[in-house]
């Protein structure tokens, strides 16, 4: 009998729901009608590495696809370009990634990515989506520097699953609940194909998943340095407020005080550190974030603002 008959008949019962093996497609949604002025390259991305420490552990496999997108609808179109590749990272694999990628020594001995085919990929898109892109980004940045210039978009953080009730963020879940599918994750193109995949499903207000992602990460966001705030007020901002320490020796963090990055409503916060934490008038260092900065430590635009105290 047909496998598909089986599945219709496990299925008409209501009590069976049968996942596919997901197979990546070539294209998406069709181009009649489109207004090709509307086009744009996304770089959809996943890198497997040696550990989590940017700096002293490496990438062993990177994976992309670059995808032909509607920047005013966020439909996703054709797939433009595929790339898979492994690099040497010049150590031992530990056992705990090979256990978790399938990834071996063997498989990367030697091995050294496509810089060429990496760069030309990186200029063509209009901008670089991972589904941690805080992890992904400080790899990549060290790895091919051009990244750094790039508009990131994370899927983890900006897609709307908190509104769509979806349960969780991680990717194979997110493939199963919404796309139906399964497959064998932590192999860097499969992750990138498989996130393309979910992008192009319809989130809230009937939009793209995509349209969401870039739409929150053409927000601006700010990073607001608390500089001399009151000894005594150091538990209100660490445990009450979100705040971070910085004692100023990171050449990323050269301010030494209380921080807190993804700033949204930047009056309100202001508002609160007046009324909560400072007992007389001050001025504190903003950063404003684009998705240029996002994912990084790098706060390139500081401006000092005034903080009033009822």
């Amino acid at each position: 009998m047909d496998n598909e008959i089986l599945v219709q008949q496990l299925e008409a019962t209501g009590d069976y729901k049968v996942i596919r093996r997901f197979i990546a497609p070539d294209h998406y949604a069709s181009l009649d009608g489109v207004d090709r002025q509307q086009l744009r390259i996304a770089m959809i991305i996943d890198t497997e590495t040696t550990g989590l420490n940017k700096e002293t552990d490496k990438i062993i496999d990177l994976g992309f696809v670059l995808a032909e997108f509607n920047a005013k609808t966020g439909q996703v179109h054709r797939i433009v370009e595929r790339y898979s590749g492994f690099e040497d990272p010049g150590m031992p694999i530990p056992a705990s990634i090979t256990q978790l990628t399938g990834i071996q020594d063997a498989d990367v001995a030697g091995q050294v990515l496509d810089e060429a085919r990496v760069e030309a990929a990186i200029a063509r898109a209009s901008v670089v989506i991972a589904h941690n892109a805080a992890f992904d980004r400080g790899f990549l940045e060290r790895r091919f520097p051009s990244f750094v210039s790039k508009w990131w978009a994370c899927s983890q953080k900006e897609a709307p699953w908190q509104e769509m009730m979806t349960g969780s963020a991680k990717l194979e879940w997110l493939a199963y609940q919404l796309g139906g599918v399964f497959y064998r994750a932590h192999r860097a193109l499969v992750d990138a194909e498989v996130l393309l995949f979910i992008l192009t499903k319809t989130g809230p207000s009937a939009r793209t998943i995509l349209s969401h992602v870039l739409e929150s990460s053409a927000r601006r966001t700010f990073c607001v340095w608390a500089e001399n705030a009151p000894f005594d007020k150091k538990d209100v901002l660490k445990k009450e407020k979100g705040y971070r320490w910085s004692d100023g020796s990171s050449a990323e963090r050269p301010i030494k005080a209380w921080y807190k990055a993804g700033v949204v409503d930047l009056a309100a916060e202001l508002a609160m550190l007046g009324a909560e934490v400072y007992d007389r008038p001050a001025q504190v260092t903003v950063d404003t974030i684009s998705g240029r900065e996002r994912y990084t430590e790098r706060y390139l635009t500081r401006d000092k603002m005034p903080v009033a105290v009822p």
